[in-house]
């Protein structure tokens, strides 16, 4: 017999058999997804990273700082990387999901963890700094009081991709790297974000905004944010003030106004 005859007389056992075997297999079943990863922030608060590398391992057990979110404390005094911080942010990466109702912001708390610093390049000039609390545990904290109103914000800090400006970031066709306190209260602010997100100006770090502090503008921050991000920076006046400072002195301890 030809081989192309035996080929052919082979092949519809074939297609049964697959056809039979696949009808016989289980079904196969794959784990949810869980969510998009989310960002850690920079000791600064500047800056955000999914995965920032260069990861270094600290020799702090504990740290206690004053809660600014769910996810992330403000420490007086923590050398872990670079030398002389003052008042930095610390990722807080919980090992139970349900510490995180211990995170109530002007909080004091102490979290137990492994702790350990990461670089990243952002230009020539300069790297963003991450500070993370891997597999952390809440120790203790001030005493709570449930009944009281919220503590307002005391810091700020830059959200990139926020799923609350997705539906603004998709009418502009931009990406939105946007302060923290401005998200909070979109109610408020989401006109003049709106506004302001729509005519962003090309400013450099150097450049502090003119006017009013309480007033919000936007700037084009191409991979600064987020090294991945060809974004659109958006703050109030006294935050850029701020950051002129932090540009020029990275050491400084002055934390982010809120």
């Amino acid at each position: 017999m030809k081989p192309t005859l035996l080929i052919g007389a082979l092949l519809p056992a074939l297609f049964f058999c697959s056809a039979h075997a696949l009808a016989q297999a289980p079904v196969a079943s794959f784990a949810p997804v869980t969510g998009v990863p989310l960002p850690v922030h920079s000791a600064s608060g500047r800056f955000s990273s999914l995965n920032p590398s260069n990861r270094l391992t600290c020799s702090y057990k504990k740290v206690t700082g004053r809660v600014v979110s769910p996810r992330l404390i403000l420490v007086k005094d923590m050398n872990c990387g670079r030398p002389g911080h003052d008042n930095v942010l610390v990722n807080v990466q919980f090992s139970n999901p349900a510490d995180a109702v211990q995170m109530v912001v002007g909080r004091r708390v102490a979290i137990a963890a492994r702790f350990k610093s990461a670089q990243e390049d952002r230009d020539p000039l300069f790297f963003a700094e991450f500070l993370i609390a891997e597999n952390a545990q809440f120790v203790t904290g001030d005493r709570l009081d449930r009944s009281a109103p919220p503590a307002p914000a005391f810091t700020s800090y830059m959200m990139c991709q926020p799923a609350e400006l997705d539906a603004l970031a998709a009418q502009l066709g931009k990406e939105l790297c946007v302060q923290s306190t401005i998200v909070a209260d979109l109610t408020a602010t989401g006109a003049a974000l709106a506004a302001a997100a729509a005519a962003p100006a090309q400013m450099s770090p150097e450049d502090a905004a003119s006017g009013d502090p309480d007033e919000i503008s936007c700037r084009l921050d191409p991979k600064r944010s987020d090294a991945q991000l060809p974004a659109v920076a958006c703050a109030r006046g006294s935050y850029w003030a701020w950051y002129k400072v932090k540009w020029s002195d990275p050491l400084s301890a002055i934390p982010a106004p809120p």
